[in-house]
Parts: C-alpha cells; sequence; structure tokens
C-alpha cells in the first residue's frame, strides 16, 4: 500500500460480520408473461431502447437474476430463501449495489446485505443489474425494474419495498424508481442511499477537494475511461450525463418516497449527495440527510461504531 493510503484504506478494520452468517441464492428473474404498463419517457432514443429491452424480456431472451439473501438471525425456516413472500405484508430490502457503473459488486457486498437483513428483520433482495461497458445505459434501470415486476408478480407489494443503494447503485436505483413512478405504479415504502453517484457531469467541488481523503479517482466526463462514457457510451454521453435517468440530481426528484442520504464527509461524492438531500426537500419530497464526519466512500461502511449509527438511522425509516 502507497504511504499515506493507510489513512484513507484502514486494512485492519474489517467488516463487523462475516460473509457466512447468513445465506443467499441465485434466482431467476424474468417479467415474462407479467403484465407491464408501458414507459412514457420524453426521449425518444432511450423510449425505444427501453421499449426493445421490455420486448426482449417478455420474449424471455434476457438473462436477468436476483439474489435472494437472508441472515441466520432472521429466520432459519427451510423458505428463507424463497422468492416469495412469507406473509402478506412482509417488508423486504432491495439492495443495489454499487461498481462505478462497469462491475457489480453483488459478491463483494455480500457480508453488508447480509448484515443488512441482520439489522433490519427483513430478507433482502439485490437485482444483478447488468454493467457497462457491455451492457451500457438504460439497461441498468430497466434492469432494476424488471426485478421490481418479478418481485410484485410474486405477491410483495410496492409499499412494503425499501431500496438501499450504495455508490453507483444510488443513480441506478432512483432512475429505477422514476421509470416506475412513470408507469404509474404505486411507490415504494423509502429509499437509502449510501455515499450515492447521482450526477454524472462530476461538477461538483468535493471531486477535487476530497481526492487526497477518498478511495474515489476523479476521471473528467471528457476522458475515455470516465463513468459518464463507460456508462452512456462515448457518442453519446455530452447528451446523456445530465438526463435525469443517468444522473437523478438533475432531474424532477418530488415523485420519490421518503429518501435518506448517508455520505461522508471525506467522501469525493459529498457535495453531490448532500445537495441530492436538499433538492428532494426544495422538490416538496422528504429527505433526511446524515454526514459523517472523517469518512470516506470506503470507511463509510467499515467500524462497528459507524455501522451501528449508520443501522441506527436506516431503522428510523424502515420500521
Amino acid at each position: 500500500m502507497a504511504q499515506g493510503l493507510a489513512a484513507v484504506v484502514p486494512v485492519t478494520d474489517e467488516p463487523a460480520i462475516p460473509a457466512s452468517v447468513g445465506s443467499y441464492r441465485i434466482a431467476p428473474c424474468s417479467i415474462a408473461d407479467v403484465h407491464e404498463p408501458p414507459y412514457r419517457v420524453d426521449d425518444t432514443d432511450i423510449q425505444d431502447q427501453l421499449n426493445a429491452l421490455r420486448a426482449q424480456n417478455q420474449q424471455g431472451k434476457l438473462d436477468n437474476s436476483l439474489v435472494v439473501a437472508c441472515a441466520a438471525s432472521v429466520s432459519a425456516a427451510a423458505d428463507a430463501l424463497k422468492d416469495t413472500p412469507r406473509a402478506a405484508n412482509e417488508r423486504i430490502v432491495v439492495y443495489i449495489c454499487g461498481g462505478g457503473f462497469v462491475s457489480s459488486d453483488v459478491p463483494l457486498l455480500k457480508w453488508h446485505y447480509i448484515k443488512v437483513s441482520h439489522e433490519l428483520g427483513q430478507r433482502v433482495f439485490v437485482p444483478r443489474y447488468h454493467v457497462a461497458p457491455t451492457h451500457q445505459f438504460p439497461r441498468a434501470p430497466y434492469d432494476v425494474c424488471a426485478a421490481m415486476h418479478y418481485l410484485c408478480a410474486h405477491g410483495f407489494r410496492p409499499q412494503n419495498m425499501t431500496f438501499v443503494c450504495i455508490s453507483a447503485g444510488g443513480s441506478v436505483g432512483l432512475a429505477a424508481l422514476h421509470l416506475w413512478h412513470l408507469q404509474g405504479l404505486p411507490m415504494i415504502n423509502g429509499a437509502v442511499a449510501i455515499a450515492p453517484s447521482v450526477d454524472l457531469t462530476l461538477a461538483h467541488r468535493s471531486w477535487r477537494g476530497n481526492q487526497d481523503k477518498c478511495v474515489l479517482h476523479y476521471v473528467p466526463p471528457e476522458h475515455p475511461c470516465s463513468m459518464s462514457q463507460m456508462y452512456c457510451g462515448a457518442e453519446a454521453h455530452e447528451r446523456l450525463q445530465r438526463h435525469p435517468l443517468v444522473s437523478p440530481l438533475l432531474g424532477p426528484l418530488q415523485h420519490l418516497p421518503p429518501v435518506q442520504v448517508h455520505v461522508g464527509g471525506d467522501d469525493a461524492l459529498h457535495d453531490e449527495a448532500t445537495e441530492l438531500a436538499a433538492r428532494i426537500n426544495e422538490q416538496q419530497g422528504s429527505a433526511e440527510l446524515f454526514v459523517y464526519p472523517k469518512r470516506n466512500h470506503y470507511t463509510i461502511l467499515r467500524g462497528k461504531t459507524q455501522l451501528d449509527a449508520l443501522y441506527a438511522n436506516i431503522r428510523q425509516l424502515t420500521d
């Protein structure tokens, strides 16, 4: 490890729960034969892409899948990992992993979503959305919407769902909720955004101001390896990086359910996360902001004291 980096990534500070304390399985996730109201997106090109994905999924041509996870403390019953409700009003968490839009943190964050299951006393469903550059926007938010349709078709109710979105999962999750709203469907119970990436223009001051304190490296949007170009494509990124389904911060937010925003004071995403909470409230929505001093994009999920504070705040939304 480079000199001075230990303060940014404390290698001895391990997660508070081992990944083995709980179980998970991968379930097929398809909305074939499930009624899905049409999207009404203003952008014709995005509408066409979403319609094409919808048609492929209804024909069974998309390889969607879903992780069903359960902490050992939630239930030892044999049906704990079934993808159907165990009770009519069962509450569930839909956990949207991050990974910079280009990789999946589903295996890496297994310890965390099982910990969330343990702390909230709910099962966790993790959409395995497809990532860029092989699968560019709008595939990721579409996959999350498909997972929500799948859960509803199996008996879960939107009002019993809570999103927990991590990092790039913040953009993907909030975009999926925007699509959900455009279909005129009942909104979910609430959303928790942890260190969310919600503005791919990367225009906020903390991207540069926290570079010496955070693990996220600033790559300007015009660079071929930027999140914007990888996620939206080199030719389309300038047009799409300000689109509300790509950068939810820059679009309408009043349709969202109650939102909690959690971010570290030393995170490169600090400024856009705090602005997200402010804009939701300005648009007559409901948002709470929790800032954790001296925590960056990595350390916000490290340390027992930090995690205890994080989960105590999240329980205010889910209890």
